[in-house]
């Protein structure tokens, strides 16, 4: 039985749950790879996405996919000591909506497991300004 890569089912799962929301009182929009339009001090990236097939069995293949969020915050450095609380609750309010995800019936996939992972963290400091990157790993096994 063939399935469909879920690639895309994935990202419009995680999209629905989490473009923007609001953290402390700011809105936090949500890009798919690239931030489009007017440039924000915070958002939420859907980046590097893997789906290795599993066939481990002969009605069908399975699905180990895995997509990495990239959450964003920016800060210019003049009089900032930098924090990067706002980043931590950005990521577990993401982290948060994304624990029980649903793929959208007309895939035809159903997620049988997943998990949540924080890579280390990225921050970076310039002249100007100061970049905190909270990074999450969603991984599926998906039939």
């Amino acid at each position: 039985m063939s399935k469909p890569l879920p690639d895309k089912w994935i990202r419009k799962a995680v999209f629905d749950q989490i473009n923007n929301i609001v953290v402390d009182g700011v809105t936090i929009p949500c890009y798919d790879t690239n931030v489009t339009g007017e440039k924000k001090n915070a958002y939420v990236l859907m980046t590097t996405q893997i789906s290795p097939s599993v066939n481990d069995n002969k009605c069908g293949i399975k699905w180990n996919s895995s997509l990495l969020l990239d959450i964003f915050t920016k800060y210019q450095s003049s009089g900032n000591t930098g924090s990067r609380l706002f980043a931590d609750n950005i990521a577990d309010e993401v982290r948060n909506l994304t624990q029980s995800l649903v793929l959208d019936p007309l895939s035809g996939l159903t997620i049988v497991w997943q998990r949540q992972d924080f890579e280390p963290d990225i921050s970076s400091t310039t002249e100007n300004e100061i970049v905190f990157r909270k990074l999450l790993r969603l991984e599926f096994m998906i039939n």
